[in-house]
């Protein structure tokens, strides 16, 4: 597991493309628009280091069996449960702030996790599987996750195909076999500038001619 220092580095690391007021950011630990946000996550690692916060901060991953943190696990039972919910009260108290970019991802998982196996079960997809690899090498490299949740919309009477401009929702415009590309816009996206990757998760009561925005990924 990542100390609070290595955390960093690997952000560092990562091509800057962020922008504030027309300008892209190169150091989001450094800048004066991010680096609150990143001491902040910063202080995640450091707490799970700690022994009287080590129990309430990491857990064992249930696909290999070693230490990983609680953001990066699933609720399997009740007690997962009440665990997640003393690690947020726990990170609110220590750190002041929101810490998007763990807890929002952490949502994301679980959500994805029972979604893609339902999907999986019922029309014999592989997204489940394929879930399930991505988990296994995320845990690993301890990740920092984000969560892209909701798109701009638009006019709200109207469903994402049928809107003026498509790109108010964020929807695939290519497949290919290396994969897809999408265009769109998301408005609220938790802890982009602390994050190494990000979970994007659809909006909710498409219908059929709105399947191309029926997408989620991580990035």
């Amino acid at each position: 597991m990542k100390t609070s220092k290595e955390y960093k580095e690997s952000l560092r690391k990562m091509r800057p493309n962020i922008y504030k007021f027309g300008e892209l950011i190169t150091d989001v630990t450094t800048n004066l628009a991010t680096k609150r946000s990143i001491a902040g996550h910063a202080q995640i690692f450091d707490a799970a280091q700690k022994a009287e916060y080590k129990d309430i901060l990491t857990t064992k991953s249930h696909l290999t069996g070693e230490p990983i943190s609680r953001y990066l696990s699933l609720i399997m039972s009740a007690e997962d449960m009440i665990a997640n919910v003393r690690m947020k009260r726990l990170m609110f108290n220590l750190t002041g702030t929101c810490t998007g970019g763990r807890c929002a991802g952490f949502n994301a998982i679980n959500a994805m996790w029972a979604t893609t196996f339902d999907m999986d079960k019922e029309i014999g997809t592989t997204y489940h599987k394929r879930l399930q690899s991505w988990l296994q090498d995320a845990q690993k490299r301890d990740i920092t996750l984000s969560g892209a949740l909701t798109d701009a919309k638009g006019d709200r009477s109207k469903s994402p195909s049928q809107q003026c401009d498509p790109d108010l929702s964020l929807h695939i415009v290519e497949k290919r076999k290396d994969g897809i590309v999408v265009r769109g816009a998301k408005v609220m996206i938790c802890g982009i500038a602390a994050a190494n990757e990000i979970f994007v998760m659809p909006g909710t009561g498409y219908k059929e001619e709105d399947k191309d925005y029926a997408i989620s990924f991580v990035i």
